[in-house]
């Protein structure tokens, strides 16, 4: 497999904003997480879903695992996604994600050659990291299982105790997506109604 041969999506949330399982969400003739996943598997090889529902990605064919450790957040699921992770990189999203940009994702797996890279992560202004939409070494599960022993749960303060990590700035991210569509999720309820309007017109991945 190659350096960075593997694609984790979560989708363990408990969808209580949206007030709707976003894991049902149609797209493309199936449900939001599977048609990232086939579009995430043009550049990866193995695509690892952490969920809560495994049952929902029975008949996928991709690697479905549960969290490792239970109510615990995203942090959490990062961990158990790299805990299963075949290769030494992973990009990581969230199944509530509908604009994965390859161009982006192949561009930061390039900045993985400039060192022992811990991460890659975009910055929104000065302060802002977008957790998601970002690639982690599988060797940060050590790391990440600790901050979660300790009760940290924050992806961002986990980042921004690491060393080697590579933050890209909001002006290299948006050359790739001007609108930071490729950052954007679907959280409330009026999200969903959005998409879901949205499918009356092309193809959701885009």
């Amino acid at each position: 497999m190659k350096r960075a041969g593997t694609a984790v999506i979560l989708c363990g949330g408990k969808s209580s904003r949206a007030g709707f399982d976003k894991q049902l969400l149609p797209c493309e003739g199936t449900t939001l997480p599977k048609a990232i996943a086939r579009k995430l598997q043009t550049l990866f090889p193995e695509i690892i879903i952490v969920t809560n529902t495994p049952d929902l990605y029975a008949e996928s064919g991709f690697v479905v695992v549960q969290d490792l450790v239970k109510d615990a957040g995203p942090l959490a699921g990062i961990f158990t996604g790299l805990s299963y992770a075949s290769s030494e990189y992973a990009y990581v999203t969230a199944g509530d994600m509908p604009h994965p940009n390859l161009r982006f994702i192949e561009w930061m797996t390039g900045l993985l050659q400039t060192g022992r890279v811990t991460a890659v992560a975009a910055r929104e202004g000065c302060k802002h990291i977008e957790p998601f939409n970002s690639i982690f070494a599988a060797r940060c599960a050590t790391l990440m299982g600790a901050s979660l022993a300790l009760g940290e749960r924050s992806v961002s303060r986990f980042l921004r105790s690491c060393d080697q990590v590579v933050f890209v700035s909001e002006e290299a991210a948006r050359r790739f997506s001007p609108d930071w569509s490729m950052f954007a999720s679907i959280n409330t309820r009026a999200d969903v109604e959005r998409f879901l309007a949205r499918q009356q017109a092309p193809a959701c991945l885009t």
